[in-house]
């Protein structure tokens, strides 16, 4: 064998050596890049088609899939004005007195199981009602995402927009920088009744646009047979040009608790005192001290009055402090509702009475 023919030799060697090497590197390279989309994905806003393959892979168990596919207003009666039983009981001395020093413009106390109706003040007409809208806002939005067949639940990812981070009044504080569950948002709008979580809930349900959010909002009063109901917005604060007001009646929104509490994705957040917000978040906690968001209720009598396990208050100048109480003792299902108290000490000691009256009757 000549040098020449050794040197030929060596050259394909080296050939071939070189391109397994080039191979090897170009699957590396491949490996590398696959494994970076995935996270290149999760910084920005996910299309639609992510977040339902990415849902479907959360989705627990069949009964999950079920609850997802169900309506909650199924099998549902309308409001009518025979709704409730007024039978004109005797009110006891000491609840007159505190309807009178609370300066209580409406409310209502109601048997939700018999539908007895035990005390009311102008039960039908139509008051402004401050952040008790939420109530509808968490019916509609729930309604949506049950309805949806699985396509949006409680674990959908829902991106901070610049609009619902500039919304006053109580909030969280809201950065277009976030994207939080859609149970997370729930939570904000039904713990610490956040009106920057209200607002963005009905941003993403509405497919971007709010007031089409407020026309379902509407709407579902209406389908409900409850005429009293008028929304301007979906987190209650008076409207800065025309200081127009979400209104409602005691009597109607004493119904619309007694649907709500059917629905345990609404239930388990009313019933709550204090939650937290950015859990995981080292970042943020990181600037504020170790410290996650505490979102707390503005529901005083919840773990104070016994059976108490929701379901929302509310002020504004026009609206004065209005609460929706909801109570279970012994089975028995009750409601009270009040609005237009001159303060929350008076509103909350006239409905903590009014409630032990009922379960004394």
């Amino acid at each position: 064998m000549n040098i020449k023919s050794l040197l030929t030799g060596a050259a394909a060697v080296t050939l071939i050596y070189l391109i397994l090497f080039l191979c090897f590197f170009k699957s590396c390279d491949k490996k590398e890049r696959s494994s970076e989309e995935p996270v290149i994905q999760q910084t920005t806003e996910p299309s639609e088609e992510t977040t339902v393959q990415d849902e479907k892979t959360q989705v627990p168990d069949q009964k999950t899939v079920e609850e997802l596919s169900s309506d909650p207003l199924d099998g549902v009666e309308p409001y009518s004005d025979e709704y409730f039983t007024y039978q004109g009981k005797t009110v006891p001395a000491d609840i007159q007195k505190l309807v009178a020093s609370s300066k209580v413009k409406a409310g209502i106390a109601v048997n939700l199981d018999s539908r007895e109706v035990y005390w009311s003040l102008n039960p039908n007409t139509a008051y402004p009602m401050a952040s008790v809208t939420k109530m509808m806002t968490a019916l509609v939005a729930v309604r949506k995402m049950l309805c949806s067949k699985g396509s949006i639940t409680l674990e959908t990812p829902i991106k901070v927009t610049r609009e619902s981070s500039q919304i006053g009044g109580r909030q969280v504080w809201l950065d277009p920088k976030e994207t939080f569950t859609f149970d997370e948002i729930l939570k904000c709008v039904l713990v610490h009744s956040a009106n920057d979580c209200a607002y963005l809930l009905a941003e993403f349900m509405g497919n971007g646009d709010v007031n089409s959010f407020i026309q379902d909002m509407n709407r579902q009063g209406k389908e409900l047979g409850c005429s009293k109901f008028h929304f301007i917005n979906s987190h209650g604060l008076t409207d800065k040009v025309n200081k127009d007001e979400n209104k409602g009646s005691p009597a109607e929104l004493a119904y619309l608790a007694s649907i709500l509490l059917h629905i345990p994705q609404i239930m388990k957040w009313t019933g709550v005192r204090t939650e937290y917000l950015r859990e995981n978040d080292e970042a943020f906690k990181q600037r504020n001290k170790g410290q996650a968001t505490m979102l707390s209720t503005s529901n005083s009598l919840l773990g104070v009055v016994q059976g108490v396990n929701g379901m929302k208050t509310g002020y504004t100048d026009n609206a004065g402090f209005c609460i929706v109480i909801t109570c279970e003792r012994n089975e028995k299902h009750t409601c009270v509702v009040l609005m237009g108290c001159i303060d929350r000490k008076q509103r909350d000691a006239l409905g903590k009475a009014i409630l032990n009256w009922l379960y004394r009757e």
